[in-house]
């Protein structure tokens, strides 16, 4: 590092009373500049700024402020390059202001281009039905993913700065909700505004981002209006399954979670289930939602989650709103699950989801949270929890059987599919075809977990545990288990058993974990 004074034999000369600032403006904007990838405080913007070539203009008079000399130990640490130029306050206002002028001109012409290719990628994306983009910004290229049938598939490469570029351009002038500006060492949150979905031909969009080591992480979430699955049967549920659900939408009053992981189908079978219900009671019930944000249409009043507004302070507000049935998008923490369970205590049917990964887990998460243990273990309140994850659909055109192909079958998976009997009747993912669009895959099934919970499944759950409720709610009430489930539609030919236990997991666990044999 070194120090030196400005002098007057660069380009552009900002000057003030007693010193001379010269930066190359229209060829650099500021490191630390709004946007850049060392954005300062706006405090710190007063008393220092860093551009592109290196040099780091700092205020005469603190050059040894601790808010200062801890940037320059970041760089130093960093191995980030620099020399300090000393100046005035006012210089750097100066510098400030000129960096943002010419990121105003430059930009108008880039965002625009960004703009539209961020548009044709989400185009694209929606085209091949993509759940999610992912955008991974590196030291020197950027990545582009899609999340198709559950899997991420690369679609695109970009230079590293073109991708910031195309992060930054939909963050700052195609979301609604965004927090001030892109903020790439901050994690934002955000949604994509009406008119590009619309345009798009989406539901909806949202945006989140975070810090990686190298760059950004930025995902979207694409919200679709899917009409291809409008009944329970549509999404994969068995009929003793289907039952169930018939069962939760015919009681007066009541708390009832569809649990799950993250991307599980959560939402969409919460909608299914709710247009079910209005269809069934004839529009004479106020059915209520509140969301955040609504990711698909229901037969229902739909209420975003307001700015400002806390998920507890939301629930509280619509159970003041003469509701006959409640839809909460999530119970996130203690405050919104006592909420849930209040408006069940007050004559409502309520319907959530909640993060799991297993139906009888889903008692335990609510205990863990600080829910009283006597409201989770009422079966009268407690009516109902479904825990569903979703299954890649084999090409029925491209599909191949398992039996010719035990090469690509580790030994300790071969021994389990003989064990079951399965292995005459399973299939693997083929290579493709024009039926699949290339990808061995054309969809995604749903394997579920259905309990209704009665008084002697509580009894087990309080004296004996998690696990003992879950077996006995296996042996004695013939609950299906997601594992289970999978070896069904293993058997039909639905799945590949690979994936299958990549995501459930090995399909031998019941027999592990219940003492159960499914090779009957």
């Amino acid at each position: 590092m070194t120090q030196m004074t400005a002098g007057p034999e660069d380009a552009i000369a900002l000057c003030s009373e007693s010193f001379c600032v010269a930066v190359a403006m229209p060829h650099q904007t500021l490191l630390t500049g709004s946007g850049g990838p060392l954005e300062l405080k706006p405090e710190l913007r007063q008393l220092c700024a860093l551009t592109r070539d290196g040099i780091l203009y700092v205020s005469a008079q603190h050059q040894t402020d601790a808010y200062v000399m801890a940037f320059e130990d970041q760089l130093e640490h960093e191995n980030h390059p620099y020399e300090v130029k000393v100046c005035s306050m006012s210089d750097i206002k100066a510098l400030y202001q000129a960096d943002e002028e010419v990121k105003g001109t430059a930009l108008s012409a880039t965002e625009t281009e960004r703009q539209a290719q961020v548009v044709h990628l989400l185009g694209e994306a929606h085209r091949r039905n993509a759940s999610d983009v992912h955008f991974v910004v590196g030291h020197d290229i950027t990545r582009v993913f899609f999340r198709i049938h559950g899997l991420l598939w690369e679609a695109e490469q970009h230079q590293s700065q073109v991708g910031m570029e195309l992060c930054s351009s939909l963050y700052n002038s195609m979301c609604d909700v965004a927090k001030e500006h892109f903020q790439p060492q901050i994690s934002q949150d955000a949604r994509i505004k009406r008119k590009y979905v619309e345009q798009l031909g989406l539901f909806g969009a949202r945006v989140a981002s975070r810090p990686l080591v190298d760059g950004p992480l930025m995902v979207l979430r694409l919200l679709y209006d899917d009409k291809t699955k409008m009944s329970l049967e549509d999404l994969g549920f068995l009929p003793q399954q289907i039952e169930a659900f018939n069962r939760i939408r015919s009681l007066p009053y009541g708390v009832n979670l569809i649990t799950g992981p993250t991307g599980s189908g959560k939402s969409k079978s919460l909608q299914v289930n709710l247009n079910c219900l209005y269809e069934e009671c004839g529009g004479t019930k106020h059915i209520l939602t509140m969301e955040d944000p609504p990711e698909y249409p229901l037969l229902a009043n739909q209420s975003p989650l307001g700015a400002g507004e806390t998920w507890n302070d939301g629930i509280t507000n619509t159970m003041r709103l003469d509701p006959d049935i409640l839809m909460y998008g999530e119970i996130r923490d203690l405050a919104s699950a006592q909420a849930a369970f209040r408006g069940g205590m007050t004559g409502h049917l309520v319907l959530s989801t909640l993060h799991t990964n297993n139906a009888v887990a889903g008692l335990q998460r609510l205990i863990d949270m600080g829910v009283d243990r006597h409201l989770v273990t009422d079966p009268a309140l407690m009516t109902g929890v479904i825990n569903q994850s979703l299954l890649p659909v084999l090409c029925s055109q491209c599909r191949i059987p398992a039996s010719l192909h035990l090469d690509q079958l580790n030994p300790a998976l071969l021994q389990r599919l003989n064990d079951l009997d399965a292995l005459a009747l399973a299939y693997l993912k083929g290579p493709g075809c024009p039926n699949c669009k290339g990808l061995g895959i054309t969809g995604r099934t749903v394997v579920a977990e259905t309990l209704l919970p009665d008084l002697k499944f509580m009894h087990v759950f309080n004296a004996q545990g998690a696990s003992a409720a879950r077996r006995h709610w296996v042996k004695e009430m013939g609950g299906i288990t997601k594992t289970a489930h999978t070896i069904i539609k293993l058997k039909e030919g639905v799945v590949d058993p690979r994936q299958a236990e990549m995501m459930i997991g090995p399909l031998d666990f019941d027999r592990q974990i219940l003492e159960v044999d499914h090779a009957d």
